[in-house]
């Protein structure tokens, strides 16, 4: 509130009625902006802050608003799937498009454009999109500007930069020796004037005052100016955003790395997404991404239709198809969990949820066929029971024995399916000590 500023202030907001079908329903209030207020008197009593930091605070909360409140002014990053949160404007209308959250836990992000609603009470959405493939793409292209070539260019552009501020600053110093330099002269000036000559000391003082106030301008100025700091990096530095190009793409990726992070990540390079449906020749989105250097980037997105927006995703299957491979059916599930993947539909996968899609697709679990275990070794370097036992020369039981007494690590992919045995130079080694030390019976 100004009043804490010492500011008297009114007519900071004004009411209307609606009326809806010839009658009025309602009042509606509208805040108006600072210079559309009817009254401000400054200084009007006692003050708790000062103006500045009042108007600093009130670009503060309006960045952290609501999108809905924001008037352009991108959100706060917060930990919902929508990566692009704050930051997407509608292509067909131009407002801010705000992020719809569907399935278990809202682990599927859309799109919607429905602040003419909101702010016309206008019927119905502009139009809403699903929220995947744009996040990806958008992710796709920013992890780009972190590659080796982008970050030796962008090294390349500040080393001029440096070179334009220190031009600059020295440009700057030069005035501000030149301003003092004439304050000083007009103070020595004012100081040899003979006390009687009265119309040459006002005279004098005058311009004395007005060399003192350029001066204290000028170092406003120059002041504000230095506000905007240039960046100077060590050559240490250097080397360390280089290796940015290994470090970011790791880390955007990791299983430990938030929703929240990455968009924070994604904020320090994006300023605003533009987003437009396109529905020939091929259903798709364009996608316009404004860089905060003010650069503009083009791409185009799938846009899936309802029934494509609940298929099992292609990543998901080609993740199966690399586990399918020595785990079970529950430890795939487990591992696709563990990285926050999720079906069609949004849930999670279940060990009858990963066998079924195994089975639309085709995807076969080759140690589960009894006559590849009769091969003896898969080509993973597993072992099967009678390949164990007859590489050692002991039976099968005892095998079994090592087995359930947990000696030797072994895995089913499926119930009812062969056992196969972890094998590595150090579990033979182990093995053969056993059977080394099992006295032989007397005859």
């Amino acid at each position: 509130n100004p009043t804490y500023t010492g500011t008297y202030v009114y007519g900071r907001r004004r009411s209307f009625n609606v009326i809806e079908g010839g009658q009025i329903k309602k009042v509606k209030i509208q805040q108006l902006p600072q210079e559309e207020w009817k009254v401000t008197i400054h200084n009007a009593h006692e003050a708790y802050i000062s103006w500045s930091e009042y108007l600093s605070n009130c670009e503060r909360l309006r960045q952290n608003s609501p999108v809905s409140l924001s008037d352009g002014c991108p959100s706060t990053p917060r930990e919902g799937f929508a990566l692009l949160q704050g930051l997407v404007i509608c292509g067909k209308c131009g407002r801010r498009m705000s992020p719809r959250y569907h399935g278990t836990g809202g682990c599927r992000a859309a799109y919607e454009c429905s602040q003419a609603r909101k702010q016309d009470g206008s019927m119905g959405v502009c139009w809403t999109v699903a929220g995947a493939a744009i996040d990806t793409a958008v992710a796709e292209q920013v992890l780009e500007a972190f590659t080796s070539e982008q970050l030796d260019i962008s090294l390349a552009v500040l080393s001029e930069l440096e070179n334009q501020a220190f031009e600059i600053d020295k440009t700057w110093q030069l005035r501000l020796e030149r301003a003092r330099y004439e304050a000083d002269r007009a103070g020595r000036q004012y100081d040899a004037t003979e006390p009687e000559n009265r119309l040459v000391a006002r005279t004098l003082e005058r311009r004395w005052n007005e060399k003192l106030q350029q001066l204290a301008e000028l170092e406003e100025a120059y002041q504000k100016a230095r506000l905007v700091q240039r960046l100077e990096l060590t050559a240490v530095q250097r080397q360390q955003i280089l290796q940015l190009a290994n470090d970011i793409p790791t880390l955007w990726h990791a299983s430990t790395t938030t929703n929240l992070e990455r968009k924070e990540i994604l904020g320090l390079l994006v300023k605003q997404v533009a987003i437009t449906p396109i529905d020939a020749p091929e259903r798709s989105t364009r996608v316009q991404i404004l860089w905060h250097t003010g650069v503009t980037s083009e791409l185009i997105a799938t846009r899936p239709t309802n029934a494509e927006k609940f298929r099992t995703p292609n990543q998901v299957i080609q993740l199966i198809e690399e586990l399918a491979v020595g785990r079970t059916d529950s430890e795939i599930a487990h591992e696709l969990n563990r990285r926050g993947l999720v079906g069609g539909k949004g849930r999670a996968f279940t060990k009858k949820g990963v066998a079924w899609i195994r089975w639309k697709f085709g995807i076969q679990k080759p140690l589960s066929n009894p006559q590849v275990a009769h091969l003896g070794v898969s080509p993973e370097g597993y072992y099967s029971t009678s390949a164990l036992a007859e590489k050692l020369g002991v039976g099968i039981h005892t095998v079994y024995y090592w087995r359930d007494k947990g000696i030797i690590q072994a895995f089913q992919e499926t119930p009812r399916s062969p056992w196969w045995y972890i094998v590595t130079p150090e579990v033979l080694k182990t093995l053969r000590e056993k059977i080394c030390r099992v006295p032989v019976k007397s005859e």
